[in-house]
């Protein structure tokens, strides 16, 4: 039994080191792709903008990628102005006024 035991698993162990190199093989694979994809269309940009005599688009720095998340455009929520309590202090002061009015928190629970 413990030979066999034994031999499984070595077998197990193979079978996972095998399993890890096709993964490491697929996910090379698919990322040769898709730079290959990636570089074929930067060419074909490349291609238009010296046909029809663009400027290239620069890459966009760090604070303008920042700033375009953030901007205000009148859609959805507003975003709260100013810093907000961490939600520890808020479960801290909660769970601090539920122990000194236990009758009002349990009131405002609704049972069905």
């Amino acid at each position: 039994k413990k030979e066999e035991s034994a031999e499984s698993r070595e077998e197990a162990k193979e079978q996972e080191r095998l399993k890890a190199a096709e993964a490491k093989r697929i996910e090379k694979e698919r990322t040769e792709k898709y730079q290959k994809l990636k570089g074929d269309a930067k060419d074909s940009r490349a291609k238009y903008r010296e046909k029809y005599k663009l400027d290239a688009t620069p890459e966009p720095t760090d604070d303008e990628e920042e700033s375009s998340d953030e901007e205000d455009d009148g859609f959805g929520a507003k975003k709260k102005e100013g810093v907000e309590e961490d939600p520890v202090a808020q479960a801290k002061a909660m769970a601090e006024k539920a122990m000194s009015d236990p009758m009002a928190v349990a009131g405002k629970l609704k049972f069905w």
